[in-house]
């Protein structure tokens, strides 16, 4: 029959092969081309990252100067501080010229001649670094220093301010530098990645940078703790005896990259993801806070308490260069090999420390060191505007699909017409402020969606939704609409796993369980301008993004257009401004470092520790750094485990109130996304939260002001200081506070 059918003739045969191509392109077109017919970046006003990598210093050698008994010379000096330097090892140390306290990067001789570890740990506590290298195709990982074998160390003067010190390894034929600069602050140590050079087998795998810097070994323990970015903030005290198991801390700034992770393994172990880059440690009436300012999103924070490899209580941080990683044998089974990817992460470390002294030296201090940096830093908005009333953050959930008879349909909790009247409802029991964010609106009923209109007609469709907004602004309240970024469930998206999922370290598409994957950032925000225009349409005033911007930043491995963390981010910030510039205000949740400057409301900021067999006290150092730029909450008052206890912890930590509510009865949500809401119904709460917003609107007057002092002064209770004297007590015992002083404007 194909013979039959096949031209005689090469003409016929050339134009029926290109009738062929002609068809299957236009099926292609038609199948592909349709998949990306986003608007542009440009169209958003978005542009690419942008990447600036510090210099290497070039110039003539370092000359040391005279040098002290211990063999150290002076580097640089300025009014507050200097720094001298030890070359053989390069040792540091910083002295504070207001009372000559000595800050050193390693133990002091006399320590070390305490130490009973020998051989690599030994050589680890004399040096200012600890690099891990890997040799290509293995993955057991060696150790660096100062005092290996066969390096040469260079160094170079940084302009009067600091030195900078080049690190050869002959036998491994690699070479790093790192800067180390006086500040008015302190101390400046930097790892410029155009200063990294691998010419051989082996790449480097991670750096730890100044990892005793000031550490306090055991048995000489002064008054004091390390200061760990747990939750809103974790003291380990040095005086505390706990278990071997409890022996470090070792978490990522902002959490695991989900690139790197297999969510088809169970993963039982929840922790507070960490939002914000700082640590510190205090040692009598000195501490430091360190900031680290470049490198964050492959950076991680270290703790250590003293065990059988050190007698040190130190804290610090590693950067990592490369990772390791299950790479799959075949595409026919799942087992893997251990692998290390090959490629070296290009970004450039920065590590500020901001040495503290006096009344200052302690997590107090370390937070509001750490709030002059973003400030100076241009990382945090304008100051809040002075309020008569605490605005109510409240929260109302439309409704979501479920299985309905073999079929599934929408089930609604809260119409836009119900939502109007628990909104007047609550004004008449006295809310004198709040802000509205509609949750369960998109048209596939679903949360992890980007299937969003028309607006669920069961609700009251777009119309519905116009006249809610509306009226809402004749009250002179703000409406945000609730929105999910990254994950996405393929069921209920226009996005494609295989072609708009992300790829993880192993190339592989990253998957979640069932169905879900994260959809490529730079996809998910050009999607977003059609969003917005609907959104702007109906005249919302903004939206809160549930995951995303603020909560979640990933790598994508494709291979045609990798991105990294910040990469990610760049594009997340970029869409928060936007959306604020078009609607008005954006809202997040947990509200990471580099989102801070970019939203309007936090929703959730971290305010509970991972509560550990390491973390003895959670302190509030996170809010005392962003108070009064920022509006945030903590937990919904109708979703909280311990309903006071969380309650008066909301309030010793400055948030706003909030709530998350229906008009139906929380069991309609069965079954939903929303499922886990277990009480919403307003009417049974009511009351509740007018009883609850006149509690928290007693601090209106210190909304936008920093916070000066916090300090336990007995067992249980606890007590806020804020800028104009306003002082709140909060007692956990009796389950009461009180606001005294301060003054009204």
């Amino acid at each position: 029959m194909l013979k039959k059918l096949w031209p005689a003739s090469g003409k016929y045969r050339l134009l029926l092969i290109g009738a062929v191509v002609l068809v299957v392109a236009t099926a292609a077109g038609i199948v592909f081309g349709g998949r990306d017919k986003l608007p542009s970046l440009r169209a958003m006003g978005i542009g690419e990252p942008v990447r600036q990598l510090a210099s290497v210093v070039e110039g003539a050698a370092w000359q040391a100067g005279r040098r002290d008994d211990e063999g150290f010379a002076l580097v640089a000096d300025n009014a507050r501080y200097s720094l001298r330097l030890e070359s053989k090892t390069s040792q540091l140390v910083v002295v504070d010229k207001a009372g000559g306290y000595k800050w050193r990067s390693n133990p002091s001789p006399e320590q070390l001649a305490q130490e009973k570890v020998k051989g690599a740990l030994l050589e680890n506590l004399q040096s200012p670094f600890v690099a891990e290298i890997v040799a290509a195709g293995q993955t057991r990982r060696t150790m660096l220093s100062t005092l290996t074998k066969g390096v040469t160390i260079d160094y170079t003067p940084i302009g009067g301010e600091g030195v900078q010190a080049t690190y050869t390894f002959e036998k491994e034929r690699m070479s790093f530098v790192v800067q180390f600069t006086l500040t008015e602050h302190g101390l400046e140590a930097a790892v410029p990645s155009d200063g990294i050079k691998e010419s051989g087998d082996y790449g480097l795998y991670s750096l730890q940078l100044l990892p005793y810097f000031g550490a306090v070994p055991t048995g000489e323990e002064e008054e004091g703790y390390l200061f760990v970015p747990d939750g809103p903030g974790g003291l380990i005290y040095y005086d505390r005896a706990r278990p071997s198991v409890a022996s470090g801390y070792e978490f990522p700034i902002y959490g695991d990259d989900p690139a790197h992770l297999d969510y088809s393994e169970s993963r039982t172990v929840r922790r507070e993801q960490i939002a914000y880059p700082l640590y510190g440690l205090k040692r009598g009436e000195h501490a430091f806070a360190a900031i680290v300012k470049e490198g964050a999103y492959t950076a991680k924070i270290k703790g250590a308490t003293p065990s059988n490899s050190t007698r040190y209580h130190s804290v610090g941080v590693s950067f990592s260069y490369r990772e390791e990683y299950g790479r799959k044998v075949s595409g026919i089974t799942k087992e893997t090999v251990k692998s290390v990817r090959k490629e070296r992460t290009v970004d450039d470390l920065r590590v500020e420390y901001r040495l503290l002294s006096g009344e200052e030296a302690d997590y107090v201090g370390m937070a509001h060191a750490y709030r002059d940096y973003l400030e100076g830093s241009g990382q945090l908005g304008e100051r809040l505007p002075a309020t008569g009333h605490v605005p109510l953050m409240l929260s109302l959930v439309g409704g979501g699909n479920k299985p309905q008879f073999g079929t599934s349909g929408f089930e609604t909790a809260t119409t836009f017409k119900q939502a109007e009247e628990i909104v007047e409802g609550l004004r008449e029991a006295g809310i004198g402020s709040m802000n509205v964010i509609y949750r369960g609106w998109q048209n596939s009923g679903h949360t992890y969606t980007d299937e969003r209109f028309p607006i669920v007609s069961a609700l009251g469709g777009d119309k519905g939704a116009q006249r809610f907004v509306s009226r809402m602004h004749e009250l002179g309240i703000k409406v945000l609409f609730d929105d999910y970024l990254a994950w996405k469930e393929e069921a209920y998206s226009s996005f494609y796993k295989k072609t708009d999922g992300i790829r993880g370290i192993d190339s592989t598409v990253l998957s979640g369980r069932g169905d879900g994957f994260i959809v490529n950032p730079v996809k998910a925000v050009r999607q977003q301008k059609r969003v917005v225009d609907a959104l702007k349409e109906i005249g919302v005033d903004g939206i809160h993004y549930v995951d995303g911007p603020g909560s979640l930043s990933f790598s994508d491995y494709r291979a045609n257009a990798p991105l990294t963390r910040g990469d990610t981010v760049h594009y997340y910030l970029a869409l928060l401004d936007y959306v604020r510039e078009q609607l008005g205000a954006a809202g997040v949740n947990r509200g990471e470092q580099y989102a801070l400057k970019h939203a309007d409301y936090i929703e959730e900021l971290p305010h509970s520790s991972s509560s550990d067999f390491l973390i003895d006290e959670t302190v509030p150092v996170y809010p005392i750094a962003v108070h009064g730029s920022v509006l945030y909450s903590a937990a919904a008052g109708n979703l909280r485990d311990v309903y006071e206890d969380e309650m008066l912890k909301a309030i010793e930590y400055g948030a706003v109130p909030a709530f998350t509510l229906t008009y139906a009865e929380s069991r309609v949500l069965k079954g939903t996304d929303y499922q886990n809401l277990y009480s919403t119904q307003y009417e049974i709460w009511k009351d509740r939260v007018a009883e609850d917003y006149k509690n928290f609107d007693r601090l209106a007057g210190v909304l936008h002001r920093r916070i000066a002092d916090h300090k336990k002064v007995g067992d249980g209770v606890y007590v806020t200081v804020y800028e104009d004297g306003t002082r709140v007590t909060v007692d956990y015992r009796t389950k009461q506070f009180s606001v005294e002083g301060g003054r009204r404007e």
